[in-house]
């Protein structure tokens, strides 16, 4: 089973009904409000509810200022590695150019929940 301890979150309008996005990744778009990432792309976070409008704030683990999160795996993932997001939001093995948002702490199939630590968001060369 999945856990988190020590999350921070924020609370910031969605840009969409994001209530299928409960544990997974999430940015900030151009207009300050939580959406769907670009697959390896940046996030900010993992969605911790499930706002489901535009405008509903959604509370968000935040990367930079949590010890451990959960998020829904989109793929086979192994303790240990590094994992980046892909379009909607599930955490996915990092591949180069990828932004590393953190380490697997368990191994996981797709739509498993898994634990991670997040990290700086580096891109992996």
């Amino acid at each position: 089973m999945a856990t988190q301890n020590h999350v921070r979150s924020l609370s910031i309008p969605a840009s969409a009904d994001l209530s299928a996005s409960q544990f997974c990744f999430v940015g900030i778009n151009t207009s300050g409000q939580l959406a769907l990432p670009s697959a390896g792309g940046d996030c900010v976070g993992v969605l911790q509810d499930k706002p489901d409008a535009a405008g509903v704030h959604g509370e968000v683990g935040m990367l930079n200022a949590s010890l451990k999160l959960k998020v829904k795996a989109g793929g086979t993932i192994t303790a240990g590695d590094k994992i980046q997001s892909d379009a909607a939001g599930k955490a996915l093995l990092a591949a180069t150019g990828d932004h590393v948002l953190g380490t697997a702490l368990q191994s996981a199939v797709a739509n498993d929940f898994l634990e991670f630590v997040p990290s700086s968001r580096m891109l992996l060369p």
